[in-house]
């Protein structure tokens, strides 16, 4: 039988593995170092987004009722791919096994008007807490001459995370929770996040963020195995 030392010994190299191809998807950071995430062909305004925080979770699709291809393909974990434009109109969007739209993690009925921004968070693991989703409509705020920014507390092994953004009072939130936007004069805006319980750390640092603009940063992976903080812009 193998020893204990041996399989931690896989998981460490598979947590580099996984680092290195979520760097190659645009992202950066890691172990509680912030990301940044860019633009990519095909990203809109407006739409639906996929945030995959589960380390062990496969890349997914996102296939909409109204379309006869995907609208989001292959989001992996910590990847940066942004909104994808929805028709109008009544829908169903289910989120699936990347290359297998005959395994549907979770469906969503929307409505897809042309304004409006959806975002599905992909949580959880394969072992102990089972693969969840919760989605989002995700709504803006004015940033009135500043920038805005919420967090997503995506990361297993913490039940609760405490926020801090800038000089913002903290907020705690669940697993599989978000933050209220928090308004900020733009800039270099420190944020840190630690697991409420013993305050293993999770994000440190500052994060650069445009005025006018909003954001939403990501916390994914699993404490005590690989962290990684996503940022993605959510409205120019």
């Amino acid at each position: 039988m193998r020893s204990k030392p041996y399989f931690d010994s896989l998981r460490i190299i598979a947590a580099c593995v996984i680092a290195a191809l979520s760097a190659c998807s645009g992202g950066s950071g890691g172990n509680g170092g912030g990301g940044g995430g860019g633009g990519h062909e095909g990203d809109s305004a407006y739409g639906v987004r996929v945030l995959h925080a589960a380390i062990d979770g496969a890349p997914v699709d996102v296939t909409s009722s109204t379309a006869s291809s995907p609208i989001l393909s292959k989001q992996v974990f910590a990847g940066t791919k942004g909104y994808r434009g929805l028709a109008g109109g009544a829908q169903i969007l289910s989120l699936t096994r990347a290359q297998t739209p005959s395994d549907v993690i979770d469906s969503f009925s929307v409505e897809g008007a042309p304004d409006d921004r959806y975002t599905i968070l992909l949580y959880g693991d394969n072992a102990t807490f089972g693969l969840r989703t919760r989605l989002f409509q995700d709504e803006i705020p004015d940033t009135q001459g500043g920038a805005a920014l919420r967090v997503i507390n995506g990361v297993t092994q913490a039940a609760n995370v405490t926020i801090s953004i800038g000089t913002a009072p903290a907020q705690t939130i669940a697993f599989g929770d978000a933050t209220e936007y928090v308004a900020t004069k733009g800039g270099a805006v420190n944020v840190s996040a630690v697991r409420t319980t013993d305050g293993s750390p999770i994000q440190s640092g500052s994060i650069t963020l445009e005025i006018g603009k909003a954001y939403t940063l990501l916390l994914a992976g699993e404490i005590g195995y690989y962290t990684k903080s996503v940022l993605f812009t959510d409205a120019n």
